[in-house]
């Protein structure tokens, strides 16, 4: 999360309002999913303002918002690598280029983030975003959804901090992520080493591979992050 900055209140009381607005895109989870203790009486979906049902709404919406921008992030990304010469995360950073999703991902293996990996990071964020505004909560489905999920919390947590809006914007998602994510396999991939195998020399071996196989059987993830033959 970026560290908070000076905001106005009239920017800060705009900033909420979009959130609360944008929180009725989310139906996947109740609002009291995103109280402190996470497991609050149901919460109605326009409580008092500054109440702690309003803080929970406010993150809802600050989830939904953060939809948007990690599309647009990837979706740039995407762009930077294919423009730039750039054939992965690592080179664009030696050539001084930021990518804007990319950069938040295991830095162990940014020599693998290509144009084609970041595609199909893409389709595997909008199915799982998607999901969202489902009704009924669809489990994710592969390692790749919930790094995606995971960066979503980061980002939604991080407006939240640069407006202001919550004392404590990590602790909002808490129960949300111990509802939402399958396991903690996401997590572990950021205290990995880098590899000590070739991967450009040996592709098939390279780890992010399994990042889109499904969890179990019965799980299915979205054709075109499919194995090709």
């Amino acid at each position: 999360m970026g560290q908070q900055l000076a905001v106005d209140a009239a920017a800060r009381a705009e900033a909420a309002a979009r959130m609360r607005r944008a929180a009725r895109g989310l139906r996947a989870f109740d609002v009291d999913t995103f109280t402190l203790d996470g497991a609050g009486p149901g919460l109605a979906r326009d409580p008092a303002p500054d109440s702690e049902g309003d803080r929970a709404l406010v993150a809802a919406g600050a989830l939904v918002t953060a939809c948007t921008s990690l599309v647009d992030h990837l979706v740039d990304d995407i762009a930077t690598l294919l423009t730039t010469g750039a054939a992965t995360a690592y080179d664009a950073a030696a050539k001084g280029y930021s990518l804007g999703a990319l950069d938040r991902l295991p830095p162990a293996y940014d020599d693998h983030y290509t144009a084609y990996f970041a595609k199909k990071l893409l389709v595997a964020t909008v199915s799982v975003t998607g999901r969202l505004a489902e009704p009924d909560w669809i489990p994710m489905a592969c390692l790749a959804e919930q790094l995606a999920l995971y960066l979503l919390v980061e980002q939604a947590a991080g407006l939240l901090e640069y407006y202001g809006l919550d004392d404590d914007p990590r602790a909002r998602y808490q129960y949300f992520e111990e509802t939402a994510f399958e396991n903690n396999a996401h997590l572990r991939l950021y205290d990995q080493p880098s590899p000590v195998i070739d991967y450009g020399a040996h592709p098939a071996a390279a780890p992010i591979n399994a990042w889109f196989t499904p969890f179990y059987d019965g799980f299915y993830v979205h054709p075109y992050v499919e194995p090709r033959s």
